[in-house]
């Protein structure tokens, strides 16, 4: 047997116990010394391929760890990077856990990314919101310092001239163009108080019997002479049917129809406005009529439409520089209405003119009271205030001496206190029927002052008379027992009115 054919392991054993003369005449042996030399060399090439897959196993193992660690550790980087900008733009504090999944972070990351878009978007419009704002307000002011500086130098000129000149004819023409100035500047400062108290949600709707009709003829009247400085002519029409007694709001309805009269007045020239009332319904006691004010003057543009009924606009800038105006009329006017469940509207058309419209539900007065309507025109007569012992509480010396040559002709005994303190000491001492008292002034203001009069006396009427336009402190003031208020610069006629509402 060749020993060089057999596995070295079995060579060793048959060695140690066989000789040649074993495997002599002995093919069966041979054979079988074959087949387990087969058996030998079939394991170790069995273990040697085992070996060798146990170290390929081991290297591969060995490279998918370290790739393992390699992406463990790049999805961390990863997770705290997208942890870090969702932080940055939500600008909350979340922190990474063994939950944490890309997935999930990457939505969450995208949601806020999303939200940051929708936030940045609401800025631009804001911010672009806020600069015209800016330049409506800017437009305003400038239009607000032109309308008050331009009576304001007539009446200076005008105090010039006439202490020039010296004369009877002199001093009545430019009286007349002071009480015009004058006049402009009252009622450009009652609107912008009327603004501010309607934009501050103090303005309340009263229910007041009045003749609708008699309001809409007095209104007209009074602005009779201003349509005819621009050669117009103001005509009414009213529905043969409709029922004029009304119960409302008298005042503000004034307002309304004022203003717009007075807008139509002022863009037209040669003209006629024409205010129509006509009747729709009347059903259970409440009467259903539509209010137009038409005119033949300049028009304006439809594109400008909305505008001119928002604060600070004019449809054109020009428009001011030509007709004059602060834009405000309008406002107060759509503001006014609202109050009243009405809406103004509009219809016009470049130089033909304007219709302004609206329609009003009103309950009737039935029993048909007789109105004191010259309440609302400027035909007011000043009544006798017989005697009123009235306490006027006035630091100002200039507005001592206004208020002493206008009240002395309603028949009045007038007493003055030059602050708080006197004015309390005086109301001691001395019985007076009414007080009219300023809120700012030194040593004790109006309002501590009204406060310990009304400890001493609850039934005494005090009327504010002051400067201070803001309704926090006419709340103010309200709150702590005045009755009333006027603001100043004051009508004689309001002034008047109100005492005369308070006689006793």
């Amino acid at each position: 047997m060749d020993n060089n054919i057999l596995n070295r392991n079995l060579r060793r054993q048959l060695n140690k116990f066989l000789t040649e003369d074993d495997f002599a005449d002995n093919p069966k042996l041979l054979d079988f010394i074959n087949v387990v030399n087969q058996t030998y060399s079939n394991y170790e090439k069995d273990a040697e391929l085992s070996e060798q897959a146990s170290r390929l196993n081991d290297k591969e193992y060995s490279e998918i760890n370290a790739k393992l660690k390699d992406e463990l550790t790049e999805k961390e980087f990863f997770e705290n990077k997208l942890i870090e900008a969702i932080n940055k733009l939500s600008g909350n504090t979340i922190k990474r856990s063994n939950n944490s999944n890309i997935k999930e972070l990457i939505k969450v990351l995208n949601s806020e990314i999303e939200l940051k878009k929708e936030y940045q978007e609401l800025l631009y419009i804001a911010k672009a919101s806020a600069e015209n704002a800016n330049e409506a307000k800017s437009d305003f002011l400038s239009i607000m310092s032109h309308e008050i500086r331009t009576p304001l130098n007539a009446i200076i000129g005008l105090i010039y001239i006439m202490e020039k000149e010296n004369t009877l004819v002199s001093f009545q023409e430019n009286l007349e163009v002071l009480k015009h100035s004058s006049n402009n500047l009252f009622l450009l400062i009652n609107n912008i108080l009327d603004f501010s108290k309607i934009e501050a949600g103090k303005i309340e709707i009263e229910s007041i019997p009045f003749n609708f009709k008699e309001l809409i003829i007095q209104i007209s009247k009074s602005l009779e002479l201003k349509a005819s400085e621009n050669l117009n002519k103001i005509k009414i029409e009213i529905d043969a049917d409709f029922t004029p007694n009304l119960i409302s709001d008298p005042l503000r309805l004034s307002q309304v129809i004022t203003n717009l009269i007075s807008n139509a007045v002022k863009f037209t020239k040669k003209g006629e406005i024409k205010v129509k009332v006509t009747q729709i319904s009347l059903i259970n006691g409440i009467s259903t009529f539509k209010i137009q004010i038409i005119d033949n003057g300049i028009g304006i543009d439809v594109n400008k439409f909305q505008s001119i009924f928002e604060k600070f606009t004019q449809a054109e800038t020009k428009t001011n520089r030509n007709y004059g105006g602060t834009g405000l009329g309008l406002v107060i006017t759509k503001q006014l209405l609202q109050l009243l469940n009405s809406e103004i509207k509009l219809e016009s058309e470049i130089g033909k003119g304007s219709n302004f419209y609206f329609v009003l539900q009103l309950p009737i007065d039935k029993n048909k009271t007789q109105h004191d309507d010259i309440m609302f025109s400027n035909e007011y007569v000043e009544k006798d205030l017989n005697q009123m012992k009235v306490l006027l509480v006035e630091d100002n010396i200039i507005n001592i001496k206004i208020a002493h040559k206008i009240i002395n002709q309603w028949n009045v005994i007038l007493d003055v206190a030059e602050n708080g303190l006197i004015a309390v000491e005086k109301f001691k001492k001395f019985n007076y029927d009414i007080i009219l008292m300023d809120l700012s002034m030194p040593i004790m203001d109006g309002y501590e002052a009204t406060t310990i009069i009304r400890n001493l006396d609850k039934d005494i009427p005090i009327i504010a008379l002051t400067a201070s336009a803001s309704y926090g402190y006419l709340d103010r003031a309200i709150s702590i027992g005045i009755n009333d208020y006027i603001i100043k610069p004051f009508s004689p006629k309001e002034l008047n009115r109100k005492l005369f509402k308070h006689i006793k």
